[in-house]
């Protein structure tokens, strides 16, 4: 695996290369703002201001973010100041800017994590970031009169170039990782125990209620399930006969793995499965506050396995290190990624439904929908984040290795 703060280090050349191409940046900035384009000229400083953390926390101007890496970074924004591309290149520096505070976390603060990591969170970043920017735009239409989003469909379009561009920044960066003599490659140990955290509040009730509970709502999602095959209605059947499915995977899990999952937990993953069947219902249509609910129900399971993944990887090798603050900005970075891919498959499923015809598996009810449900994933990331991390530390053991491997890079 490899060192991300190995990219640093004093080599004279280099830094009068970085130099150079912050002086670009910085000039960047001032036809930017010459030319009334303010949010570029903002993120276009951020990009500075980044890449100068570090010789100014070194104290030493030799110091730097490596050269190529950052006039890589600063390519959309050079493509941008000749009027290029003018949808896709904002989130590719979206995309950098997560980079560069990647490097810059890892070798100014406690915080370690290898490139391979570095790369998955700049895709996640990037996803987050549009999500975040959709939610902001449709809230300064709504409550200024302004007249930014043009409906629906450009916004799920420009969700969908914020996922594309952080798949290719990111497969980009772990091709320049892989390629470049500065990553040290180390050997370290694996298995690395971090103290597990048990804080976290418990679901009312002992395993035998959590049980019952669950066998009442699996049988609820039977009844939906059965009604939608005997109705003949493929969108219900898909949307009761999967949620059940999900149910299932606990006691999967611990016929095939040996792995008893929390009864809280397997609670949980019940009845967010059934409140998205009995939304199929037209519960969805008939109650606008039930969307909410639901997602922010699902979120909460999302939330919990962006931790598990977190944690499954600090405790793979000593070569990644977290605090609790990193975890839970991660956790709602994953959810809200995680929400913005799920309006691309929704919008997708939408557009193949206008295609081949029939009924859109999974439905978008407008710009509204798309920004509400994303508000409510990240209500639900916020409670994990802040109260239930440890009912997911079972299966972040479960991960360590697998997820491990993964993202370090071995």
């Amino acid at each position: 695996m490899g060192s991300l703060q190995s990219l640093l280090g004093p080599h004279r050349l280099d830094a009068l290369g970085a130099w150079v191409v912050t002086g670009i940046l910085v000039g960047g900035i001032g036809r930017f703002t010459a030319g009334g384009e303010f949010d570029w000229a903002v993120l276009t400083a951020l990009l500075v201001a980044i890449a100068i953390t570090v010789p100014l926390a070194t104290r030493d101007l030799e110091t730097t973010v490596p050269a190529e890496l950052l006039g890589l970074v600063a390519v959309p924004v050079l493509v941008r100041v000749f009027g290029g591309f003018p949808q896709v290149t904002p989130f590719l520096v979206i995309a950098g800017v997560a980079l560069l505070l990647a490097v810059v976390l890892d070798a100014c603060t406690s915080l370690t994590m290898t490139p391979r990591f570095a790369t998955v969170f700049v895709v996640i970043v990037t996803m987050a970031v549009a999500g975040v920017w959709a939610v902001g735009i449709y809230a300064t239409d709504t409550l200024l009169g302004t007249a930014f989003l043009d409906g629906q469909t450009e916004l799920m379009w420009d969700l969908v170039t914020a996922a594309a561009a952080g798949i290719v920044a990111g497969v980009v960066f772990e091709l320049y990782f892989e390629r470049s003599d500065r990553i040290a490659r180390l050997r370290v140990s694996e298995g690395n125990q971090a103290a597990i955290d048990q804080s976290g509040a418990s679901l009312p009730g002992d395993g035998q209620h959590h049980r019952l509970a669950v066998r009442a709502l699996q049988a609820v999602l039977g009844a939906i399930a059965l009604f939608a095959l005997v109705r003949g209605n493929a969108t219900l059947f898909v949307n009761s006969g999967g949620p059940l499915a999900i149910t299932f995977l606990p006691a999967l899990f611990r016929r095939e793995y040996g792995y008893a999952m929390d009864t809280g937990l397997v609670l949980w993953i019940t009845v967010a499965s059934t409140l998205h069947a009995a939304g199929a219902l037209e519960l969805y249509e008939a109650f606008g506050w039930y969307d909410s609910l639901t997602h922010a129900v699902s979120a909460s399971l999302i939330a919990g396995m962006g931790y598990a993944v977190a944690r499954a990887v600090e405790r793979h090798s000593r070569a990644v290190d977290f605090n609790r603050e990193f975890r839970a900005t991660f956790v709602v970075l994953f959810v809200l990624a995680v929400g913005v891919g799920w309006e691309i498959l929704e919008f997708a499923s939408g557009g193949l439904a206008s295609v081949i015809g029939g009924e859109a598996v999974l439905a978008q009810y407008g710009t509204s929908d798309i920004v509400n449900d994303l508000v409510f994933n990240t209500v639900g990331a916020l409670v994990v984040a802040g109260w239930s991390t440890a009912h997911f530390e079972g299966i972040a053991a479960r991960l360590t290795g697998r997820v491990g491997r993964l993202t370090s890079g071995d």
